[in-house]
C-alpha cells in the first residue's frame, strides 16, 4: 500500500470519436441480440419487439445521464467515479463493484457464446476451450496498447453490423406477418420482465465512460460517443429482431440455442450469421476486459484496492494488472461456473448501477456544466432513467435478486476491511 501524497498515475489519451463509438457499439452489439433475443421471445412471445424497445428507451434516458457525467467527470472508471465523486465513496465503491461483477459475467457468457458458435461450425472444438482461448487473447491485446486494442475492435465491429444490416435487408423483404402476432397477446408482465432481461443488450454503452481518461475532447467526445453507439445499435437490434421473428417466429427462436442463426437458415444465410455470432462476441469480450479493467484501476488509484494494480506500463500505457486481473476472473468463471445461470445477475447488478447514476446524475451542479439535457431547469431524463430502471429491477425473476444481494454485501464487505487494513497499516510505526 502506498503513500496517498505520491502522485496518482494516469492513463493517456488516445481514443478518437471513432474508437469511442466503437467501443460503444463492440460493447452493446454482441450476446443480446444473438442469444438473448432467444430468451427474451420465451418470455414475451410475440411482445418481444416491444420489450426491445422497452429497453432502448430506458437505456436511452440514462445514457442522456451518462453524456453529462462522462462530460462533467471525464476520468477512468465510469459509474465508480459517479458515484464516488458526488454521492459518497461508499456507494461510489459498490456501484464500481456491482458493475465490474455484472461485466465480468456478461464477458464470460459472451465468451461462452463464441465458443458455442465456433463448436456448431467446428464440432471438434470444446465449447470451453473455444472461450477460454478468445479470452486469453483479449486480455493480451488490451495489455499491449489500448491504440491497438481499439483499432481492432473498429474492424469487427464495422464487420458484425455489416452482417447484421445485410441479414435484416434480405430478412425482412421475406418475413411472414402472421409470425409477428399481437405484440400484447400475453399481457405486459411478460414483456417487462424480457425488457429487463434484454436490457443485458444495451448495457455496453457506459463501457465509453470508463474510457473516459482516455479519449480525447472528453466533453465533447464522450456525450457524442455514447449518443451515436446507443442510436445505432437500436436501430440494428429492432432491424435484425424483426426480421428474425418475421421469419421463423417467436417460438422457434425461444427454442433455439442460436436463434439468429436459426432464423438465418430460412433464407440461407446462416454461415453468415454464424460468422457474425463469432465477431459480436469478439467484440464483447475485448471491450468487457478493457472497462473492467479501468474501474479496477480507478479503485487502486484511490487506494481502495491494493495500490500497485494502479501502475501503468511505462511502454504500453496500459493498466496491464487490472487488465491482467479482469483476464484471469473471466477465464476462472469460463471454466467453473454456469454461467447461463447468472445471466440474471448481469442485468440487476448493471440495472442497480444505472438506478445509482441516474441518482448522481441528479446531484450535479447543472450551472455551468458542458452537456445539459434539461427540461426548463429539470433534469427529466434522469428522474425517467432512474424510475424505468427501477422498474426493470423489480420485473427481473427473484431468483437474479438474491446473488445481486450477495455480491453487494461481498462488496460492501471488501471496502470496510480493506479501508481498516489500510489505516492500521498507515498507522503503524514508520509507515504513512
Amino acid at each position: 500500500m502506498q503513500s496517498a501524497e505520491r502522485a496518482k498515475p494516469e492513463l493517456p489519451r488516445q481514443l478518437g470519436l471513432l474508437d469511442a463509438v466503437s467501443v460503444g457499439l463492440g460493447a452493446i452489439i454482441g450476446a443480446g441480440i444473438f442469444v438473448l433475443i432467444g430468451v427474451a421471445a420465451g418470455l414475451a412471445g410475440p411482445g418481444v419487439l416491444l420489450a426491445v424497445v422497452v429497453s432502448g428507451v430506458s437505456a436511452s434516458l440514462t445514457a442522456l445521464s451518462f453524456c453529462e457525467l462522462g462530460a462533467a467527470l471525464p476520468r477512468a472508471g465510469g459509474v465508480y467515479e459517479y458515484g464516488h465523486t458526488l454521492i459518497s465513496p461508499f456507494v461510489g465503491f459498490i456501484m464500481g463493484w456491482l458493475w465490474v461483477s455484472g461485466n465480468i459475467v456478461l464477458g464470460a457468457t459472451a465468451s461462452l457464446g463464441f465458443g458455442n458458435y465456433l463448436s456448431s461450425a467446428f464440432p471438434s472444438i470444446s465449447p470451453r476451450a473455444a472461450a477460454l482461448g478468445l479470452v486469453l487473447v483479449v486480455t493480451l491485446l488490451n495489455a499491449v496498447g489500448t491504440k491497438l486494442t481499439a483499432g481492432v475492435n473498429n474492424v469487427i465491429v464495422a464487420a458484425k453490423v455489416l452482417v447484421l444490416v445485410a441479414f435484416s435487408a434480405v430478412g425482412l423483404a421475406s418475413v411472414n406477418p402472421a409470425n409477428l402476432g399481437n405484440p400484447l397477446g400475453r399481457g405486459i408482465a411478460p414483456v417487462l420482465q424480457a425488457a429487463g432481461l434484454f436490457y443485458f443488450a444495451y448495457i455496453g454503452f457506459p463501457r465509453i465512460s470508463t474510457m473516459a481518461e482516455e479519449v480525447k475532447d472528453p466533453e465533447r467526445t464522450i456525450p457524442r460517443a455514447i449518443l451515436l453507439a446507443l442510436f445505432i445499435s437500436t436501430a440494428v437490434y429492432l432491424l435484425t429482431a424483426a426480421a428474425a421473428v418475421g421469419l421463423v417466429g417467436w417460438e422457434r427462436l425461444s427454442r433455439s440455442q442460436a436463434p439468429l442463426a436459426e432464423a438465418a437458415e430460412a433464407i440461407g444465410l446462416s454461415p453468415l450469421l454464424y460468422a457474425g455470432g463469432l465477431l459480436a462476441t469478439f467484440s464483447v469480450v475485448l471491450t468487457s476486459v478493457m472497462g473492467q479493467s479501468r474501474v479496477f484501476f480507478a479503485m487502486a488509484r484511490n487506494e481502495e484496492a491494493p495500490y500497485f494494480l494502479s501502475r501503468v506500463h511505462r511502454r504500453f500505457g496500459t493498466p496491464v494488472y487490472t487488465v491482467l486481473l479482469s483476464g484471469a476472473i473471466m477465464a476462472a468463471l469460463v471454466l467453473t461456473v454456469d454461467l447461463s445461470s447468472l445471466a440474471g445477475l448481469t442485468s440487476i447488478c448493471v440495472l442497480t448501477t444505472h438506478v445509482l447514476t441516474n441518482y448522481a446524475a441528479l446531484r450535479l451542479p447543472r450551472e455551468g456544466a458542458r452537456v445539459r439535457f434539461d427540461v426548463r431547469g429539470v433534469p427529466v431524463h434522469a428522474y425517467l432513467g432512474m424510475l424505468l430502471s427501477a422498474v426493470l429491477v423489480a420485473s427481473l425473476a427473484p431468483s437474479s435478486g438474491v446473488p445481486g444481494l450477495l455480491v453487494s454485501l461481498l462488496g460492501a464487505a471488501w471496502y470496510v476491511a480493506y479501508r481498516s487494513l489500510r489505516a492500521r497499516f498507515k498507522a503503524a510505526p514508520g509507515r504513512g
